[in-house]
């Protein structure tokens, strides 16, 4: 757990996360920057903006990163933004372990030579070795001061901008993600004194950067951009991640009830679409409006054919061909194993033996995360208050990370409430998935931001009850709208405290969107990110669900949406084909196969085992 929370609730308290890595050259005394002559000491009061490159090859490297912002911050140095994570090969000294790097915008009052002495304190007390360290070799934390306002410094231990940037990839990528568009339209970043600010220095690294091909660096041999996530390091661009979906929710629109039998076989004998609820926790939503009757009608014949099957998840079966699967694995679950709410007709026991079977089913089958959901997201479902959906939610996600064969797999929880979040990252999971974006819980961002797990971030509009209305369904462009909305989002997110890499963001298929909007996002997402997601923004990495979403079923005349299958692999296939990095789907096994040529076709990524 050290992983996700190392030094989380500090940073959160900063405003601006993320993580650094710099390679130092030779051995360095911290007696020479104290002796340092005042000709380079920094004006009584004034403040200049600086940029540092952070890294790390030792031990765990995300908490050496983490630790190492904290302490920038104790050490007089206020960070303003940091860079997005990146794994890199080690230069000049090849035996040794990749690095992670980064790089982060700060401002101080302290001098450069007053600086470089705090840093080198920063790396003494993370373990470093100052004096006898290998040249070049292995650190637990390597701190790099790049830039110094608008300074060209020389001194015998200190040059700025610093002697070897410009020859170094792992350093020139972070760098890159630091500079925002604003900047350049405002004229400064956060020190309008041209001596103090960094922006002169920032704009020719990236104008540099992007002449040796910018964007189409990353994901080469030696450079890659990462997320950390369940102690591990997902590398990006590469291949895609799928998320497995395994709902235990009596009333989801395509498998509800398939790991709570009693409440969806309670639901389907009395004629509903989901179970009759008395808590006061639990309300019906109001009735759809005339034009969203055929998507009602879709559901509940869904519903309906998936009742009479229900029960075949009380023993623990699974079926593979039906379990939810993506890059993100997804689990639904509806209650307790021991005791379900009384809220709920039929008062059934959560299957969590027929979760965890399900589970595996898809992890064997090419799931790398499952996401576990409490309650449906479907327009007209029931919604759920908190603590009943921490009761579904929690004994599931417990017994996955109890379960030998799932230990190493991440973990992720689908819900809009702060405190099911949080209860849920204590009972082990890795990763929220909020299809609300934050906007359901203004609580939401500052708990992820505490908790210091990875943020899905999704796009909709108006909530569950109302998104597909008409003034919430209505574009002048959807994909331009779109992207504006998740950068917005995600700019209030990093404000809140979520480190920048831990964002992922979702453009919401099927949420606030026609099927035509839907099919038009899907098929504009590339230059979603390039024309409205600039900067930062266009280089998070994206989840797409397309999931037997309705607008497959429109597309492929399918109207029952466990049918969709194959028009999900088509969907994934042409997600990849956009950029995605991960997508979320129920069929795994039917999405894994389509995934491995489309990343073949696409990424130029070929699986280890041949056929």
């Amino acid at each position: 757990m050290a992983l996700r929370h190392a030094g989380s609730s500090v940073l959160a308290a900063v405003c601006a996360q993320s993580l650094g890595l710099a390679r130092w050259g030779p051995s360095f005394s911290t007696s020479a920057a104290a002796a340092a002559p005042t000709t380079m000491s920094q004006p009584k009061n004034s403040f200049s903006e600086v940029v540092i490159a952070l890294g790390t090859n030792q031990g765990n490297r995300v908490d050496n990163l983490l630790d190492g912002l904290v302490s920038l911050t104790n050490h007089a140095i206020k960070v303003l933004r940091v860079s997005l994570l990146y794994e890199t090969a080690p230069q000049y000294v090849s035996e040794q372990a990749p690095f992670l790097n980064a790089a982060v915008l700060g401002h101080t009052d302290l001098s450069p030579l007053q600086l470089l002495y705090h840093l080198k304190q920063i790396e003494k007390a993370a373990g470093r070795d100052l004096v006898g360290g290998r040249r070049w070799g292995p650190r637990p934390l390597d701190l790099d001061i790049i830039f110094y306002g608008s300074q060209d410094l020389q001194h015998e231990v200190l040059s700025v901008p610093h002697i070897s940037w410009q020859d170094r990839a792992f350093v020139k990528a972070p760098i890159a993600d630091l500079l925002l568009p604003e900047d350049i339209a405002r004229g400064y970043i956060h020190e309008p004194a041209p001596q103090a600010s960094v922006l002169e220095k920032l704009l020719q690294a990236v104008q540099q950067w992007e002449a040796e091909g910018g964007e189409a660096q990353v994901g080469q041999p030696g450079l890659c951009r990462v997320l950390p996530i369940h102690r591990q390091i997902w590398e990006l661009g590469h291949s895609t991640h799928i998320c497995g979906i395994l709902n235990i929710t009596p009333d989801s629109f395509s498998d509800g009830g398939s790991h709570m039998p009693g409440a969806a076989a309670a639901a389907a004998a009395q004629g509903h679409s989901s179970p009759t609820v008395h808590s006061q926790a639990v309300y019906a939503p109001p009735a759809l409006p005339p034009q969203q009757e055929e998507q009602q009608q879709d559901q509940q014949q869904q519903q309906a054919a998936e009742a009479d099957t229900a029960a075949a998840a009380v023993d623990g079966s699974s079926s593979a061909t039906n379990s939810a699967t993506s890059l993100e694995g997804t689990n639904s679950s509806s209650s307790s194993s021991s005791s379900y709410p009384a809220s709920v007709v039929g008062n059934p026991d959560v299957n969590v033996a027929g979760a965890v079977e399900a589970a595996r089913a898809m992890a064997r089958a090419g799931a790398q995360i499952i996401d576990v959901g409490g309650q449906s997201t479907r327009p007209g479902s029931q919604r759920l208050g908190p603590e009943e959906e921490t009761a579904r939610v929690v004994p599931v996600i417990r017994a996955l990370r109890d379960d030998s064969e799932l230990v190493h797999l991440p973990v992720s929880v689908d819900t809009y409430h702060a405190c099911v979040a949080e209860a849920a990252v204590a009972a082990g999971a890795d990763m929220v998935n909020d299809v609300t974006g934050g906007l359901q819980d203004p609580a939401m961002l500052g708990t992820v931001a505490r908790l210091g797990v990875p943020y899905c971030l999704m796009h909709m509009r108006g909530d569950l009850a109302n998104m597909t209305q008409p003034q919430h369904t209505t574009y002048s462009c959807v994909w331009r709208e779109v992207g504006q909305a998740l950068q917005q989002r995600a700019a209030l997110a990093v404000e809140a405290g979520v480190l920048p890499w831990n964002l992922v963001l979702d453009p919401g298929l099927g949420f606030a969107k026609t099927s035509e909007g839907s099919a038009e996002l899907l098929g504009h997402l590339a230059v979603m990110r390039r024309e409205t997601l600039r900067g930062v923004w266009g280089r998070m990495p994206l989840l797409v669900g397309p999931s037997r979403k309705r607008f497959i079923g429109k597309l492929t005349g399918r109207h029952t949406p466990a049918e969709r299958d194959l028009g999900t692999a088509a969907a994934c296939v042409a997600a990849v084909a956009q950029g995605a990095d991960i997508v979320r789907v129920h069929n795994v096994p039917v999405v894994a196969e389509a995934l491995r040529v489309a990343d073949g076709v696409f990424r130029g990524t070929w699986p280890i085992l041949e056929p």
